[in-house]
């Protein structure tokens, strides 16, 4: 427990470890796979996924992280992650989302943002000079919102405008571990992996989370990490005895950050 501390009086060591809180700033650039569905009603439960609604694929999006080693072996770990994309196009096949009907042939634009909110608590099981292994769990928060809006026309006249939302913010417990490791004082390895499949209340969910990555520390406090990021949700949110929402989507990419610790 003690050697830590004794790392930072002689300066020997990765700053990972000579340091009790980090904060980190990045940018993923992310390639999405996704269909999503709201029913409602006595109407037919039908899927859409990205290329349906005129949504690209690839997109790049921020990302926050911070930790906070409380105690020797105590770990409080966040992040926070955003895609939002926007598209449009005509549709070539019927579908309803919120009840509401859109027809082959009409106009649809579509805005999506999935948001993830982490939050863990961790504990060191194993730790040397080089290598630190944690295990833990919390929550994600996951807030997906879709918004689908149709327009039809006959000649130039918009004959018809509606539009269908759907919004879940689900709170949901995890597993989590992560483990680093120390090549030199200024090249490390990481993990994080994140887990969760579980009912709750009226969700129905599962969550995979892994990030391998490098990193270089350049300065006393200052260090950059590239890695890639894979990310699997699939969500059901029961909203009344007739309406339910579904979201199925991967993610994966590189990531780049630049973390300040001290």
């Amino acid at each position: 427990l003690l050697l830590p501390a004794a790392w930072a009086e002689n300066g020997a060591g990765h700053s990972y470890f000579k340091t009790r809180t980090m904060i980190g700033f990045g940018a993923a650039y992310q390639t999405a796979d996704a269909d999503i569905r709201a029913s409602a009603g006595d109407l037919p439960e039908v899927k859409v996924d990205l290329d349906d609604l005129g949504l690209e694929r690839e997109d790049w999006s921020w990302a926050l992280e911070a930790r906070w080693r409380f105690k020797p072996r105590w770990m409080l770990v966040g992040l926070a992650y955003k895609f939002d994309q926007d598209g449009d196009r005509s549709v070539e096949r019927d579908f309803n989302f919120d009840g509401k009907e859109f027809i082959a042939g009409a106009s649809v634009d579509t805005e999506i943002a999935i948001n993830t909110y982490i939050l863990d608590v961790m504990y060191s099981v194993y730790r040397s000079q080089k290598t630190e292994i944690l295990l833990g769990g919390g929550i994600h928060a996951i807030d997906l919102e879709a918004s689908i809006t149709g327009r039809a026309f006959v000649g130039d006249q918009q004959r018809e405008r509606t539009t269908g939302s759907s919004e879940i913010l689900a709170p949901l417990p995890n597993i989590r571990a992560q483990a680093f490791y120390a090549f030199t004082d200024h090249w490390g390895f990481g993990v994080s992996m994140g887990w969760l499949s579980a009912n709750y209340d009226d969700y129905d969910g599962s969550f995979i989370y892994l990030h391998p990555r490098i990193g270089y520390s350049f300065a006393n406090r200052w260090a950059i990490t590239a890695g890639y990021q894979f990310v699997d949700i699939e969500l059901t949110h029961q909203k009344s005895r007739d309406r339910e929402s579904e979201f199925n989507m991967d993610f994966k990419g590189p990531t780049l950050f630049l973390n300040y610790r001290f």
